[in-house]
């Protein structure tokens, strides 16, 4: 069978954040260690919040390698995701790691899902944070 004729199903890209700290990371196509970026916890007033959170995020994406990170994984990923697809891969999962999951790379992943859905409408684009989702603070 020829493997570069698309079944016409989308593409599922699905985007996790996660904490080292708590567990290894899940499996996924292509895993991101996020730890390099300046770390809101160390800030009293973003502590208790999330990526999820517009001032986390504000914290995070200031940050010039942030955006550039952001940049060269967005362009990596146009570049690879339609061969993904014509290929008739069901699911993509990119998985972004920082200390403890809570604050850069939910912050990355909510970042990066916004983008990805933008880039291709085409595609079943889930966001999923484990930390967040398993102590609540997934709102």
């Amino acid at each position: 069978m020829d493997d570069s004729i698309s079944s016409g199903k989308p593409l599922e890209l699905v985007i996790t954040s996660f904490g080292y700290k708590k567990s290894a990371p899940p499996s996924a196509n292509i895993v991101f260690d996020v730890r390099f970026l300046q770390n809101p916890y160390w800030v009293e007033e973003l502590r208790p919040l999330s990526g999820k959170d517009q001032p986390v995020q504000d914290y995070v994406l200031k940050q010039e390698l942030a955006q550039d990170f952001l940049a060269f994984l967005t362009t990596m990923l146009k570049k690879i995701l339609p061969h993904m697809a014509e290929r008739n891969i069901e699911r993509y999962t990119i998985a972004l790691g920082c200390t403890g999951g809570q604050h850069r790379s939910a912050t990355l992943v909510e970042a990066l899902g916004k983008d990805l859905m933008k880039m291709f409408p085409e595609y079943k684009v889930t966001v999923a944070h484990r930390e967040l989702d398993q102590v609540g603070l997934n709102r």
